[in-house]
């Protein structure tokens, strides 16, 4: 009994660490890529007439550093997958392909959107990194209920800046695709909800939810959502949205961490 004990203590001691250290990855690389972000934006929206020369050639390396960090990605995601099959060593190709990613997705938000593209970057890097911080340390349903929010927040940004303009169609289409996220999010919903909180793929189940887990909550996650989405394309008072959907984040992290305790 007492060497299953010290097992059971010794695998979740190990569990906690592997927690940890995803944790670590993700805020470094974040704060990493945030800084860049930063650093990028003084120089490419804020120069002086001396400075159109490196503004010019700014605006180059940034398409070529966005095909570059792309390959990267792709060769960190190579090495990532040889280092899961070995089951040793993926923290530091995880941490690279991600980052290179974000790097790379940034580069192409600047040279596609300019200064708007640069300034949305510098908002979903630091809430992706808190997206994976939920992920590893509360529940799913948690996290599902924090992605719904999340996608309702980019959408309100989003029609503030660009139903009126140019990137109309863009916002449109945010909140178009966003809609099928929420409508796909609540079908994953509904089968993990006949089962116990697993949904069948190819005859294997997979623990999506706990058993437990309060499906009202989720359903309704993604009802604010997507009237929050609709409200936000139809032009009303963005303060009123954003507070709705911060409030409703806010009362789900103390659900959910009173649950967690």
């Amino acid at each position: 009994m007492d060497k299953n004990a010290k097992q059971i203590k010794a695998a979740k001691a190990k569990e906690e660490e592997a927690t940890i250290n995803r944790i670590l990855c993700w805020v470094v690389g974040g704060s990493v890529l945030e800084f860049l972000l930063m650093l990028l934006n003084r120089y490419w929206s804020h120069y002086t007439a001396a400075q159109i020369d490196f503004r010019v050639a700014l605006g180059t390396a940034v398409k070529i550093l966005a095909v570059a960090a792309l390959a990267c990605a792709a060769g960190a995601l190579f090495w990532w997958n040889n280092a899961w099959k070995s089951g040793k060593g993926m923290y530091v190709p995880g941490t690279l392909c991600l980052f290179m990613t974000g790097v790379s997705v940034s580069c192409f938000a600047a040279w596609g959107f300019s200064g708007q593209g640069l300034m949305l970057m510098c908002y979903v890097v630091p809430a992706v990194v808190i997206l994976a911080i939920i992920y590893n340390l509360y529940q799913r349903e948690f996290f599902l209920v924090a992605c719904q929010s999340a996608l309702s927040l980019m959408g309100i940004w989003l029609c503030e800046k660009g139903t009126g303009g140019a990137y109309a169609p863009v916002c449109y289409a945010y909140v178009v695709v966003s809609t099928l996220l929420l409508l796909l999010a609540a079908g994953l919903c509904r089968k993990a909800q006949g089962n116990e909180g697993k949904v069948d793929v190819k005859g294997t189940k997979y623990r999506v939810f706990s058993k437990d887990a309060n499906y009202g909550i989720l359903y309704a996650g993604a009802v604010v959502a997507l009237l929050v989405l609709v409200v936000a394309a139809i032009g009303i008072t963005p303060v009123i949205l954003y507070a709705v959907t911060v409030t409703w984040l806010l009362v789900m992290a103390v659900y959910y961490t009173v649950k967690l305790m």
